[in-house]
């Protein structure tokens, strides 16, 4: 007998992936938008300016399987919780900035490890324990976020338009303090056996009749190294490349 609640509690989770998306990734796509009024602050040059772009690119890509491997041996959701106090200080930090190398610090360093912690490479396996026949449409659903972290940067023009561009940061690291930090709190569960449910909320309350065992389905236990001799993970890597790299971040900047 198998019993549902009304509204699994996974589709929380799928709600606070589109949150934690358009908020972390908003800073990071926030950055055409503040370009220009930086460069006629300080004169800099515009390619030297936008290193801090490819910076937050680079550790960012350096920082998510580290951040994944924490999720593994250490507290997900202090991971998250670290992650989004570290994005949101140095975020805060960047209204301060005087210097191009504090933008490659703030911006460019501290920002996407934080970024790293609290957003997709926890997020994905969270909803990949949660879900087992849905896991395709909850992940999808939760990728609206990545969407809407681009609609995100309106509200960071309107800042800057009214107050100027360093006010914009003090909005987005309170926006993550404000909103983001207590959906982790009190809405993050990792599995759900933390929460005492099951993947797909099925419970199983009792069986009516013994059913004859089936034939258990042989399970790969991948090792990183029996992973990486797989076309599929390089096609995967591949296929980002593409899409995030060449046809999103070159153009980005500008």
């Amino acid at each position: 007998m198998i019993k549902r609640s009304t509204l699994f509690y996974g589709w929380y989770l799928v709600g606070l992936m589109v949150i934690a998306m358009m908020l972390v990734y908003g800073i990071r796509n926030a950055f055409s938008i503040f370009f220009a009024p930086v460069l006629d602050e300080f004169g800099w040059f515009r390619g030297s300016t936008s290193i801090m772009l490819s910076l937050n690119i680079l550790v960012y890509g350096m920082t998510a399987p580290v951040a994944g491997s924490l999720v593994d041996r250490w507290k997900p959701r202090n991971v998250a919780l670290t992650g989004i106090i570290v994005l949101s200080v140095a975020t805060a930090c960047c209204s301060f900035v005087q210097e191009l190398w504090h933008f490659y610090l703030l911006f460019g360093v501290l920002a996407p490890m934080g970024t790293a912690c609290c957003a997709a490479p926890v997020l994905n396996p969270t909803l990949m324990n949660w879900f087992a026949k849905k896991r395709g449409l909850a992940i999808g659903l939760g990728q609206i976020g990545g969407g809407l972290s681009f609609a995100y940067t309106m509200l960071v023009e309107w800042v800057i338009s009214g107050w100027g561009w360093r006010p914009s940061f003090y909005v987005m690291a309170g926006l993550l303090v404000v909103v983001l930090l207590p959906l982790y709190v009190f809405l993050f569960y990792y599995r759900p056996d933390d929460k005492g449910l099951t993947p797909d909320g099925t419970v199983t309350i009792a069986k009516e009749k013994a059913a004859p065992e089936e034939t258990p389905v042989p399970v790969r236990d991948w090792t990183l190294g029996s992973a990486l001799k797989t076309h599929n993970l390089w096609f995967l890597v591949l296929s980002q490349f593409c899409y995030w790299g060449t046809g999103n971040y070159l153009v980005l900047a500008h």
